[in-house]
Order: structure tokens, then C-alpha cells, then sequence
């Protein structure tokens, strides 16, 4: 298999927002890609090192991958 682009979207405020792109073989790496590029963990959060709802996947969030065109 080759290697594929994909996007990342969270939902935020009832809409899908675009925060980047990952490459990988699958979906399901897609998203483990994507977890470990741009996932913060509470702890993160809390410590004041991340900024609000940037270009990250936040704990509460729901987010998906989708191939790029």
C-alpha cells in the first residue's frame, strides 16, 4: 500500500474544522496519526500549555479523517 494524505477535522460548535493533514496507509493509522500529531491530553490543558481550540484535537472533541483530494 502507498502512502496517502489525509485530513483532519474536529467537531467544534456543531462544525467540521479543518486543523491539518497526516500521511499514512489507512484510515486507521490516519487516525492514529492524527492523535499523535495533534491530541493534548487534559493534563495539558490544565497546565495552561496549549492555546484554546487551536490546531489540536482537544478530549472532548470528536474528529475524523477523510483522504485529501
Amino acid at each position: 500500500m502507498s502512502m496517502k494524505q489525509w485530513n483532519v477535522r474536529v467537531e467544534r460548535g456543531g462544525e467540521a474544522v479543518h486543523i491539518g493533514q497526516v500521511a499514512e496507509t489507512t484510515e486507521a493509522l490516519a487516525r492514529c496519526a492524527a492523535l499523535s500529531r495533534y491530541g493534548v491530553s487534559e493534563d495539558e490543558v490544565e497546565a495552561g500549555g496549549v492555546r484554546p481550540r487551536g490546531e489540536a484535537i482537544y478530549p472532548d472533541e470528536a474528529f475524523e479523517v477523510s483522504p485529501a483530494l
